[in-house]
């Protein structure tokens, strides 16, 4: 029980599906919520790629669903992600010590950094899209949404916090790194069952994944003093940016 209940709270947390269920938050609902970060990343996943394969089977026209596959992407997850990458952008931008950057990041106002961050990351995996659309298959939507937010949890496990308080610190508080071993347990699984279907995509993709965690992590320590959960959402955009540039490289310099 506490495992589904662990599910719907991460699925309440990252996304906008509607489950009809209020699950209380406590230590054992909260561990297993983070635990679970990584099916949700399937959950995400499937549902892209389902949408993804269904507009194959139709006429409509790669920049029509190169634009509706970005939308969506943002959508599924209520714009929290690309929220927690813009107050990171705008705090980062500010070129302010640690705690002034940490305090930006509270503001609820948009900077023109913020704006500006965005637009360039939406664009540039809007091209990333409409170039590869047609030419990879559909377990490439799902692997990328189930990497970010399995190294996203990684990333919470392992991060020094920047502050006492906050949503990282209220899930960090019921998690240990022991937690990691379930979730480097599934992301195993992950791994082998993507490589059965397509082994080189899954490869450049575990690695681009670890590579953006390592350079995450020292970013964050460096620039901000620890990672919060703007930082984990940040994270999850950056990510499945550089990994969809990975998937764009493959199909433009390697498989052309």
């Amino acid at each position: 029980m506490m495992i589904w209940h662990g599910l719907c709270l991460a699925l309440q947390f990252l996304t906008v599906f509607p489950l009809g269920k209020e699950v209380t938050w406590e230590e054992k609902t909260a561990r297993w919520s983070v635990r679970m970060f990584p099916v949700v990343g399937l959950v995400v996943g499937s549902v892209q790629a389902l949408v993804y394969w269904l507009f194959l089977q139709t006429s409509v026209s790669p920049l029509f669903l190169a634009l509706f596959l970005l939308f969506f992407s943002i959508f599924l997850s209520g714009g929290l992600h690309a929220d927690g990458w813009m107050d990171v952008s705008d705090a980062f931008f500010s070129y302010r010590d640690k705690e002034r950057r940490l305090d930006i990041m509270k503001d609820s106002r948009v900077g023109a950094f913020a704006v500006l961050s965005i637009i360039f990351l939406l664009s540039f995996r809007f091209v990333f899209f409409y170039e590869t659309i047609g030419h990879v298959v559909p377990i490439v939507f799902i692997a990328i949404p189930f990497f970010s937010r399995s190294f996203m949890s990684l990333l919470l496990l392992y991060g020094k916090l920047a502050k006492p308080t906050g949503m990282a610190a209220a899930f960090r508080e019921h998690v240990t790194k022991s937690d990691a071993r379930f979730i480097i347990f599934l992301l195993s699984i992950g791994i082998a069952s993507f490589v059965a279907i397509r082994p080189v995509e899954t490869i450049v993709l575990a690695l681009g994944a670890v590579f953006s965690w390592l350079s995450a992590r020292s970013f964050y320590e460096r620039q901000f003093g620890g990672i919060t959960g703007d930082m984990l959402g940040a994270f999850v955009e950056g990510t499945e940016g550089w990994l969809w540039f990975l998937i764009w490289l493959l199909r433009s310099f390697v498989t052309a």
